[in-house]
């Protein structure tokens, strides 16, 4: 079960990364260095920020499902730091966020707390992986994944400041995109471990 399982983590990661990489090559018009990923999801392109979206939500799941039956001790911050971020990607692209020049709305705030909760989600997960892969004597995937933590911490801090301060603006879309790349990464090695161990 838990090998199934690490292997569905993994194809839901190929899955979101492959749907990503194409919203950032299809004729858009966004930038990935000033705009949201979001924004992606008020576009033509939905179907392709859906699919990301929904497959991250199963990568996390499967994470999850997989670290509980492999029976790794320590590990219930970490389940709960995957299931949080379950439960906020899954619906987040069926609740869309508001265009920049368009009025602020209930649904648009909803969407802005989705995607607050999903980015903690990670960077707690990341740190509560850590200690649970430490406890089960992987030193190393536990610093790895304390790292990718800190990546999508202060890669979210950037991001929380980027949309507020006029300065920051320019860079919002880099900074959300390098807690992307925390996360796929951070996924990526729990499911790895959970298979080579």
């Amino acid at each position: 079960m838990t090998t199934a399982l690490a292997v569905l983590a993994l194809l839901g990661v190929a899955v979101a990364v492959i749907a990503l990489v194409a919203l950032h090559v299809v004729p858009s018009g966004l930038s990935p260095l000033r705009d949201p990923v979001s924004a992606y999801g008020i576009s033509r392109w939905r179907a392709l920020y859906r699919t990301q979206t929904v497959a991250t939500a199963v990568a996390a799941a499967a994470l999850a499902g997989a670290i509980l039956a492999a029976g790794i001790p320590s590990t219930l911050p970490a389940l709960i730091a995957l299931a949080a971020l379950a439960l906020t990607r899954a619906p987040i692209s069926w609740v869309p966020m508001d265009a920049a020049d368009a009025p602020r709305t209930a649904t648009g705030r909803r969407h802005n707390l989705l995607a607050f909760g999903a980015f903690a989600a990670a960077s707690v997960g990341g740190f509560m992986t850590g200690i649970a892969f430490s406890a089960a004597g992987f030193d190393g995937a536990a610093n790895a994944s304390t790292v990718l933590g800190w990546v999508m911490t202060v890669a979210s801090a950037v991001t929380i400041l980027a949309s507020v301060a006029r300065p920051l603006k320019p860079i919002f879309g880099l900074a959300e995109r390098a807690i992307y790349l925390g996360m796929f990464a951070w996924l990526v090695l729990g499911a790895v471990l959970l298979l080579a161990r």
